[in-house]
This record gives structure tokens, C-alpha cells and sequence, in this order.
């Protein structure tokens, strides 16, 4: 009987295919740092990959990917900057950021560059994870 299941299941799989994305390997453009802000165009998200515009959050994340070079890779991102804490539920929300990604919040934005390595040098005492339970609990 065990035998049914795995010749099912390996049809299914031929005819519909596995479960999860693929990436091609050697486009994708992992993220490190990703800043947030709203500006006159709506919701401007930087990184060291390329900038994205929107209306929302979901539009700049949408818009960054349609513009990198490559398949952008949010999983790996290890910090995330709030230029306007206004943002901080639309993008907990998301589940595009990986829980562990430490939180920080600045006035404006700034030049990606380098700024993984400042910020790993300077860590934060917030976590995505960390928000999320809180709005979770004030709710």
C-alpha cells in the first residue's frame, strides 16, 4: 500500500511539480540590509541590491524585484531600517523578512554601502520576531 502512495505522489509531482519556488542559483542577489521609508513617491525601500518604489510596502518589495538584476533574495536579509515607523506593520505583515533580521530605526536613509558592516558592529536590541510578538500581544 506504502508503495501507491510514493508512485502518487512522484506523479504528481512530474505533472504539477514541487511545492516550493526555484531559484536559479547564480541570479539570485541575496539582501543584507534593507532600509524603509516613505517618501513623495509612496513607500522607497533601499538595499545594496537596488531600490524599489510603491505605493505600499508589497508595491516597493514588488518593484525592487522587477528592477535587481537578479532573483532578490529577502530570506537572507540580517537588518532592516524604519525611516517612518508608520511602515513597521505593513512590512511585519508581509512575512517577507526573516525573523531573526534585527530591527533599527533612523531619520532618513542612508548609502548602503558599508552600512552592513557599521550595523553588525552595533547590534540592535529589536528583532522582527520581537515585533511581532509585540503587536501580537497588544491586539
Amino acid at each position: 500500500m506504502k508503495w501507491l502512495y510514493l508512485f502518487i505522489a512522484a506523479v504528481l509531482t512530474l505533472i504539477f511539480g514541487l511545492p516550493f519556488r526555484e531559484y536559479d542559483t547564480a541570479r539570485l542577489l541575496p539582501i543584507l540590509t534593507v532600509q524603509a521609508a516613505r517618501t513623495e513617491h509612496g513607500v522607497t525601500l533601499v538595499s545594496e541590491v537596488g531600490t524599489g518604489e510603491g505605493a505600499t510596502w508589497a508595491d516597493a518589495v514588488e518593484n525592487l524585484r522587477e528592477n535587481a538584476a537578479g532573483d532578490v533574495f529577502f530570506d537572507t536579509a540580517e537588518q532592516v531600517i524604519f525611516c517612518d515607523r508608520t511602515l513597521v506593520p505593513d512590512a511585519l505583515e508581509s512575512d517577507v523578512l526573516r525573523p531573526a533580521a534585527q530591527v533599527y530605526f533612523a531619520d532618513a536613509l542612508q548609502d548602503p554601502e558599508g552600512l552592513h558592516e557599521y550595523l553588525s558592529a552595533h547590534e540592535s536590541a529589536f528583532t522582527v520576531a520581537d515585533l511581532r510578538a509585540e503587536v501580537r500581544d497588544s491586539e
